[in-house]
């Protein structure tokens, strides 16, 4: 479930490129992701069980904020 999460967010990324165009895909594929993600979290931190180093529902959370983060850059800057 966390590298489903982590798959669609570097599909979020990827369409979130500015030369690409691609925005409504991009917010399409983000919400599937940030729920695989923020339910992978939840599973995994329960318990406060042992995660691995590189938590992929952390980077599938990261991935995933990828339009917002450059809306707000966009916004901002013009």
């Amino acid at each position: 479930m966390g590298w489903a999460g982590a798959f669609f967010g570097a599909l979020t990324a990827i369409f979130a490129w500015p030369s690409f165009s691609l925005l409504f895909f991009a917010l399409f594929t983000m919400f599937p992701g940030f729920l695989l993600s923020s339910l992978y979290i939840m599973f995994t931190t329960r318990y406060e069980m042992d995660t691995p180093k590189v938590n992929p529902g952390y980077v599938g959370l990261l991935l995933n904020s990828a339009p917002l983060f450059m809306f707000l850059f966009f916004f901002l800057t013009s």
